[in-house]
């Protein structure tokens, strides 16, 4: 591995974090939470969310880790850096004035919470950057009772809707005698599917919804990642999908139930590559240019759609968040 590059796309190192306060009577409190491990204390952060701003990203992940909803402020703390997944993720903190403590929440099995003192809460932490932010907490919000410079109710933490379009790993030709349908993954796409899985799993890219072409090889390109994605994924296969023209495969994208705020459509190419282009209104330039010359075998496009059902998915609706082939990842190469 080059040791001048991270493992995964730059986006995944890309974080943002809350310090969640409240004022008990006179005195500043902070929420602390444990790490999964049990074994430190540490602030609610997470990957910023695709088509979320920072601080949208962060409330969300506030009300995952540690079950708190509120206002979370204009201003941010400031920035610390740590290191994982072979790179260095820098987690932009915000202050998070809590309104209301849930009983229950997705990870309260696995996560424990405590209000302290400011100074104390700021000792509790590990990091050293993130004790001084921790510290400099009372220098930006308001006085008791007031919850200080703070945005508008962070009530819409509903990320926009998400479309991974996902093109099938790289499939076997080796034996003549077999109809294209029911050609497998060749050993080269069993090794991107596992890449692609880790990329999946630490992204924490997880459907709604699976539409996926019913060809053998595209059937397995899915099966190999759905540990990552959820096993429980609703993933539904279609020979309608095999080697169908975009127009088709948007007309499947639009009868997405309006609940599901994440589907996956795994099919073929060139049809992938032609839909993308035709949804993808903006995005990064580089990707852009990339999903214009080719979307390789084994190849994930995220893309955000604002529309308020799946049946306003048109050309230029979406917005290219990221493209991402197996040979992107470091670890998906020999070491």
């Amino acid at each position: 591995m080059s040791k001048h590059r991270s493992p995964y796309p730059a986006w995944i190192y890309r974080q943002s974090g809350v310090v969640p306060y409240r004022w008990n009577g006179e005195d500043l409190e902070v929420l602390v939470i444990s790490s999964r491990g049990g074994k430190r204390w540490v602030v609610p952060k997470g990957i910023v969310e695709p088509g979320m701003s920072p601080a949208a990203s962060a409330a969300a992940e506030a009300r995952e880790e540690a079950g708190v909803e509120g206002e979370v402020g204009e201003t941010s703390l400031g920035t610390y850096r740590y290191r994982k997944w072979g790179g260095t993720c820098e987690v932009e903190v915000y202050p998070m004035w809590v309104r209301d403590e849930l009983p229950e929440w997705p990870e309260s099995s696995m996560r424990r919470r405590r209000w302290l003192p400011v100074a104390k809460a700021a000792r509790k932490v590990g990091r050293k950057k993130l004790r001084k932010l921790i510290a400099d907490l009372p220098e930006l919000v308001g006085p008791a009772g007031q919850p200080g410079a703070a945005r508008p109710p962070t009530d819409d933490l509903e990320a926009p809707r998400l479309i991974y379009l996902f093109r099938h790993a790289k499939s076997s030709r080796s034996d003549p005698e077999l109809e294209d349908f029911d050609r497998p993954l060749a050993p080269r796409g069993a090794r991107a599917c596992e890449a692609m899985g880790e990329y999946f799993r630490l992204a924490d890219l997880h459907p709604g919804l699976v539409v996926c072409s019913a060809a053998l090889r595209t059937r397995q390109t899915l099966e190999r990642v759905l540990p990552a994605i959820g096993e429980d994924t609703v993933a539904k296969y279609y020979r309608g999908l095999y080697l169908v023209g975009p127009q088709a495969m948007l007309n499947r994208l639009r009868r997405t139930p309006v609940d599901v705020r994440r589907v996956m459509l795994v099919a073929h190419n060139p049809g992938m590559q032609t839909l993308a282009l035709r949804l993808a209104g903006d995005g990064p330039e580089q990707d852009l240019r990339r999903l214009a010359e080719n979307l390789p075998t084994g190849a994930l496009a995220i893309l955000v759609f604002r529309g308020r059902s799946w049946e306003e998915l048109d050309e230029g609706s979406c917005e290219l968040h990221s493209l991402v082939a197996p040979r992107d990842l470091d670890i998906s190469r020999p070491t």
